[in-house]
């Protein structure tokens, strides 16, 4: 099972951000600080998106999924199969047709330096090119946990891609 975006014919609305963090070994209360300042900042500029996607596989070797099935209640577990690496994240933010999301990504720079204690954090714009949609792949190709908002989940229900995991 590929979690891909099939058939995604759609343009983006907006001009795609990506944040890399230059910080391998992200600690889980790293991760749920960077969560918690999305919340915030999705409520500051309602006009955003964002995909958080975190993973520990590595792009290469990302070869393949399998639910793990128990015959429980609820969601089974999704198992990436792949050379394990340290967790690191991938993290898109983008904005709506009238507004941009570069002020929102700029903030999220400053915030994300501020709890490491030093720039390990920069951003590039993809635009809304078929690069930006690559790069929406390659997240989903190796995520082991997906926190999404807005327009994308809007855009992985269409499809029928993927559902939120948490932590």
């Amino acid at each position: 099972m590929v979690y891909r975006l099939k058939d995604f014919e759609e343009k983006l609305p907006a001009c795609l951000y990506v944040i890399y963090l230059f910080k391998t070994k992200l600690l889980k209360k790293d991760i749920y600080s960077i969560q918690n300042a999305l919340k915030r900042y999705s409520k500051k500029y309602p006009h955003i998106s964002y995909l958080l996607v975190v993973s520990n596989t590595d792009s290469n070797h990302c070869l393949q999924r399998e639910l793990k099935i128990k015959r429980k209640r609820g969601k089974p577990k999704t198992l990436v199969f792949g050379n394990k690496i340290d967790t690191h994240i991938h993290l898109s933010i983008i904005g709506n047709k009238r507004k941009s999301a570069y002020k929102c990504v700029e903030d999220l720079k400053k915030t994300i330096n501020k709890h490491f204690g030093k720039k390990i954090c920069s951003y590039c714009s993809y635009g809304k090119s078929q690069k930006a949609k690559n790069f929406i792949n390659y997240s989903l190709k190796q995520a082991n946990s997906i926190n999404k908002n807005g327009i994308f989940n809007e855009i992985l229900e269409k499809q029928h891609a993927i559902d939120t995991i948490y932590l």
